[in-house]
């Protein structure tokens, strides 16, 4: 599995443009052929090719898969002398163009990009560059964030609230105990440490044991809404221990919602962008013609594979009304 950050697609008018309402389909010819467009950074001697290859689902042909490749130099040693050599790694970029969505998601995979962010701005520089020299308008990608209170959407939801759940830390536990150490001279009115042993007991039993997931609370009568609670030793424990290790808190109401909250709006905290899990392992089904076990890759993988991205893709859409984007612009 892979985590994938959400980012969406702005188009920005300018007073000289034309074909403003093509914009899509300007966007979309950029991608119908691995040619159709070069991504680079810097001039001359500087100038540096990132190549890429596109995948378009047969089954919604306004998505598009692209592996995204950077050229690495790695140290390594020949004939006994130091030496460099080439490394390639890339990543994946899938890109929602249909009607009125605006939605990128980029794999977070630091062998190729140290960040998604670097990729965003690769492809946004060179993209923007393009339409503006054939069509007088800009572009840019732009990340979606968490919102960064879960107290102030849990207000927001208080009566439908259904329950939360706490990602399980990754960090060791001598990190987590010390964070929450930290987290104590802050004043929190929902700081507890009183039950932090046995709780992170709990996750590593978890953990070794291989389950993954959730820790889910909820409220002891099915049809009671999940109401703010700072008073109760146990939550306030979780809150505790989801700030220390700062994951998102997924606050789902009765309808099925869900919303991804950090504890507060610390300014460590604004600039975390939402991110989703995925099999890239199936994204690699587009590209090759065999799978890991070397059994060929037939027509019925990749569509179980374009269904998949298609989920995905509509799990995180960024939808823009044209009049209310052509206002904002």
């Amino acid at each position: 599995m892979s985590r994938f950050a959400q980012y969406y697609a702005k188009y920005k008018h300018d007073a000289g443009c034309y074909d403003w309402e093509q914009r899509q389909q300007h966007f979309g010819a950029l991608f119908e052929k691995d040619e159709s467009i070069e991504f680079y950074m810097g001039e001359d001697d500087a100038r540096k090719v990132y190549k890429h290859r596109v995948y378009h689902l047969g089954s919604a042909p306004g998505i598009t898969v692209m592996r995204f490749a950077n050229d690495i130099d790695i140290p390594v040693e020949r004939d006994f002398e130091p030496a460099m050599a080439k490394d390639e790694p890339s990543c994946f970029v899938i890109i929602d163009n249909r009607d009125n969505l605006r939605t990128v998601a980029i794999q977070k995979r630091k062998k190729a990009f140290s960040n998604t962010r670097q990729v965003a701005k690769i492809l946004s520089v060179v993209i923007d560059q393009q339409l503006f020299k054939e069509h007088c308008y800009g572009f840019e990608i732009l990340p979606d964030y968490y919102p960064v209170d879960l107290f102030k959407v849990w207000e927001r939801q208080q009566a439908h609230t259904q329950s939360l759940r706490f990602g399980v830390p990754e960090m060791d536990r001598d990190e987590i105990l010390r964070k929450v150490a930290e987290l104590k001279s802050k004043g929190r009115d929902y700081f507890d440490d009183s039950i932090m042993g046995p709780i992170l007991d709990v996750l590593q039993a978890q953990k070794m044991a291989k389950y993954k997931g959730h820790y889910t609370v909820m409220p002891e009568h099915k049809k009671t809404a999940l109401y703010i609670d700072k008073d109760s030793v146990f939550m306030r424990n979780l809150l505790t221990l989801a700030e220390a290790i700062d994951e998102p808190v997924e606050l789902v109401t009765t309808d099925g919602g869900t919303f991804r909250c950090f504890i507060d709006n610390d300014e460590d905290n604004t600039d975390k962008i939402v991110c989703h899990e995925f099999n890239d392992s199936l994204l690699e089904l587009l590209f090759k013609p065999k799978k890991k076990d070397g059994s060929k890759v037939e027509p019925e993988d990749r569509l179980k594979a374009e269904e998949e991205v298609q989920e995905l893709m509509n799990s995180m859409k960024h939808e823009v009304d044209d009049a209310e984007e052509e206002q904002a612009a």
